[in-house]
């Protein structure tokens, strides 16, 4: 029977990461070795994102029997960029709430149809 460790024993492979403000105030740590944090799930919300997608058509008639449509779809009519998730492992390498990189753009489709 082997005997889980106790928080004693595991104290040396803890490195208590902190996130300070500029004053020094500690906002963010890890929990104590054998503790569980005060946290609470989902504290911290990812970035917003907004998009506006848009089309438009338009019928031309050609004579009674026949016909011809255009139609233009637009995805993020105003090209707003679409950021990754941050970083939130306050052990990582990299500073935390780090955004490393962003998607998004303007992409339009057109279409015509001949009726007859």
């Amino acid at each position: 029977m082997t005997i889980p460790p106790t928080s004693g024993s595991i104290r040396s492979l803890c490195t208590l990461s902190a996130i300070r403000d500029t004053s020094g105030n500690i906002i963010l740590q890890n929990p104590l070795p054998g503790n569980r944090g005060t946290l609470g799930q989902n504290a911290i919300e990812m970035p917003g994102t907004w998009t506006f997608d848009a089309g438009f058509g338009k019928r031309f008639r050609i004579d009674e029997t026949k016909g011809f449509t255009l139609r233009v779809d637009a995805t993020n009519v105003f090209n707003h960029p679409q950021p990754a998730s941050p970083n939130l492992d306050i052990n990582a390498t990299v500073p935390f709430g780090n955004i490393a990189s962003k998607t998004g753009g303007r992409a339009l489709q057109a279409q015509m149809r001949l009726e007859f």
